[in-house]
């Protein structure tokens, strides 16, 4: 169900570079009404370097700094919404997760960190890696663990000893109703491990030529549905926990994918979405203003040599509105790239840096009389 709803995000067809974005979302709001000198844009992104640009940009062609709205691993902080309301008429919360991406491999999930010694690849998003790290250790070594092969001409499955122990506390537990056959009883108990017979389930996924008297690591097709994980989490705020705690239902999902890193922040996204939203139909600091929230994936894609900043895309995945004159609206993630799409990616406002710093610069200096 997980990989379902994680899938709803689709990614190459609506992926557009931020440069483009951007011009485009301050238009939308424009045509909804919004005015350029009461617009406070604000993001919810991760305090990684990388999510620099996007903000750079915002700056340019809103005209102005945004508020901050967002955690590591790109959450919400909810909590600030009305601080945020009272600094401006129109508003704009971007929400996006992010996730590295190498164009020369084509691996996700991976960023060259050019301010290093080795300038090698580092994870990208780091929290959202350290948050996977466990579940996904836990993963390998099942994959590992559980065997299956023949016994005495039987199908059977080799289920190590720990995964028989329900009263653990944290670990991989394997769904043994979808692995084991009716009888309940091991045909034969090992050192380490007790040897049942196999489920009709897992005897159809795997040809029959693959059973063999030596047992061979099931590997792959323990799929997502063939296990669960526990674990006790902290409360402490300042751990990833928080995160953790959102990513948990979508775990075997998660460590079983061809891309984990992209899919964790595509599912942060879409749960993001929805919790935000939430919360902004129970703001009272939002009433009387125009509001817009969009959410999406930033994909970061590793800038290549002569490049200061990365090449990053935006994919939008859904919007809400409401607006001072009463309208209200949600459009989900086809209808939201078309109507951005319709929009230029021209902005006759878009702010000069060069020119606003100069004027900054070469104004009259201001004595602090303390």
């Amino acid at each position: 169900m997980q990989q379902r709803m994680i899938e709803n995000l689709k990614v190459g067809p609506y992926a557009m570079r931020y440069s483009q974005f951007v011009p485009r979302l301050y238009n939308l709001c424009r045509s909804l009404g919004f005015k350029r000198d009461r617009m406070l844009p604000s993001r919810a992104f991760c305090s990684d370097e990388s999510q620099g640009y996007p903000v750079i940009l915002i700056a340019q062609h809103f005209g102005t700094f945004p508020f901050d709205h967002g955690r590591v691993g790109g959450k919400v902080s909810v909590n600030r919404h009305g601080p945020y309301a009272a600094h401006g008429e129109d508003l704009v919360i971007i929400q996006a997760s992010h996730v590295g991406y190498d164009a020369d491999s084509g691996r996700f999930g991976v960023y060259r960190r050019e301010r290093t010694e080795s300038c090698g690849f580092g994870s990208n998003c780091g929290k959202l890696a350290a948050v996977l790290h466990w579940y996904h250790d836990e993963y390998q070594r099942a994959r590992e663990l559980i065997r299956f092969g023949k016994l005495d001409g039987e199908a059977v499955v080799y289920l190590d000893n720990q995964y028989l122990d329900d009263r653990r506390t944290e670990g991989l537990f394997p769904k043994l109703d979808q692995l084991v056959g009716e009888a309940d009883d091991p045909l034969k108990a090992l050192a380490t491990s007790k040897a049942y017979l196999a489920s009709q389930r897992l005897r159809a996924c795997l040809p029959a030529d693959r059973w063999q008297d030596e047992p061979q690591a099931l590997g792959a097709q323990l799929t997502a549905e063939l296990f669960s994980f526990r674990r006790q989490l902290s409360q402490d705020p300042e751990e990833h926990d928080i995160l953790e705690m959102e990513l948990f239902p979508a775990m075997p999902a998660l460590v079983t994918s061809a891309n984990p890193a992209l899919d964790a922040a595509r599912f942060v996204t879409q749960v993001e979405f929805d919790r935000c939203y939430r919360s902004i139909l129970r703001e009272p600091a939002y009433t009387g203003k125009n509001l817009l929230l969009i959410s999406g994936v930033n994909i970061d894609v590793s800038p290549r040599a002569g490049f200061p900043f990365p090449l990053i895309k935006f994919v939008p995945w859904a919007a809400y509105a409401s607006l001072r004159d009463g309208r209200k609206f949600l459009l989900e993630q086809a209808e939201l790239n078309e109507q951005l799409r319709d929009q230029s990616p021209d902005n006759p406002d878009r702010l000069s840096f060069d020119d606003s710093i100069r004027r900054m610069a070469d104004a009259e200096e201001i004595r602090l009389e303390v």
